[in-house]
This record gives C-alpha cells, structure tokens and sequence, in this order.
C-alpha cells in the first residue's frame, strides 16, 4: 500500500506499520496528510466542531512563498530605436496631385496678380477728388507775410508745391514694368504646363516598364 493507504487505514483503526507511525511523527507531508483526513472523516460523519479553525492565512502564505519572485520589466532608451518616416520629395508630391487642381491653382495665381496690379494701376493714376467737401477738407493754409512796405499780403500754399505731377517717362517706365511681370508670369503658366504634360507622359510608360 502507498503512504495516503496507510496513513487512511490507520485513521479507521487497522493494524499497519510503526514505520508509518515513524513517518507521521518525522514528515510534515504525511502529517498534513493525516490531518486532512482526518477533517474529511469528520465532515463525512458530522462530527465536525461548531467553531472549525481553518488557517487559510498560513496556507496562503506558504503558497505565496513557493511563487517564484517576479521582477519588473526595465526599458533603458538605449533600445527604443526611433522610427522615421520618409518624407516626399516634391516632385512626388507634385505628381500625386490631380490635373483639375493643379489648374485651378494656377488660374487662382493668375487673378490674384492681375488684380494686385489693376489695383496698384488705379491708385496710382486716380485723380484728385474735386468735390467741395473734399475741397475744403484739402485747403491749404494761409499765411500772412509782412513786406517792407508794412501792410500785410495773404499767400497760401499749394499742394503742388510740394508734389510733382508725374511726368510721361515715369508713366511708360511703370507700364513696362507691369507688362513685363505679366510676361515672366505667363511665361512660369507655360513652364508648369510643358513639366506636367512630360509627367503624365513618362508616368504610362514607366508603369508598362514595371508590368
């Protein structure tokens, strides 16, 4: 018979080994097997105390003792390898944008210079408001200067006095200007055209090259 044979038979009072009467008084294994029997007979029976005493904390605590020691987990930065995203570079990004935007940018560039440049053209060429309001607002002060005679003369000062009219060379020189910034434009419109048509054609072949 095995050791937990021995150790029930001798509970229901069998004749068995004093090794086995050795073993309880030696063995704390066997001697928690006695007792655990011991309990299992006395429940089976009804004979169990009104106030059983179980030492659960004594049993927790020897199971907590056998768990092996778990150690935290320590991440040093020297691991951490960063994660870089590539960037594109602007002619792919130039390529992924769709024709129908590309258009309406340069359309919308376009009406923004012309109108920047109608604007500069009319303020620069817009005359002065002759209204009596604006007349009056815009009158120059009068001052009274005494001669040598001793009686004194009003003289007022005028506007074109201190501005000059601008003279027909300075107008031409302004109009060339504009027309040639007009002209760099058109030419930069002509420019990003010829480079996205040159794309869409190589983009075909270079997918059929790939296939």
């Amino acid at each position: 018979m095995t050791d937990r044979e021995q150790i029930s038979a001798l509970l229901d009072g069998e004749v068995v080994d004093n090794a086995v009467i050795h073993q309880l008084e030696h063995d704390n294994d066997a001697l928690q097997t006695w007792e655990s029997f011991g309990t299992l007979r006395d429940v089976m029976r009804g004979e169990t105390p009104s106030a059983a005493q179980w030492d659960i904390a004594g049993a927790v605590a020897s199971a907590l003792d056998k768990e092996p020691a778990h150690t935290p987990v320590h991440h040093h930065d020297s691991d951490v390898v960063p994660m870089h995203e590539a960037q594109p570079t602007p002619e792919k990004a130039r390529r992924h944008l769709p024709n129908w935007l590309q258009q309406v940018t340069q359309v919308g560039m376009a009406a923004c210079v012309s109108l920047a440049v109608i604007v500069g053209v009319q303020q620069y060429n817009q005359p002065e408001s002759t209204s009596p309001v604006a007349s009056t607002a815009t009158q120059p002060p009068v001052l009274e200067t005494i001669p040598f005679s001793g009686a004194a003369e009003p003289v007022s000062l005028s506007r074109d006095d201190f501005r000059s009219t601008p003279t027909e060379a300075q107008l031409m020189e302004q109009r060339r200007r504009i027309n040639a910034m007009l002209k760099d434009y058109e030419l930069q419109l002509r420019l990003n055209k010829d480079r996205l048509s040159e794309n869409q054609t190589l983009a075909p072949s270079m997918s059929s090259t790939n296939q």
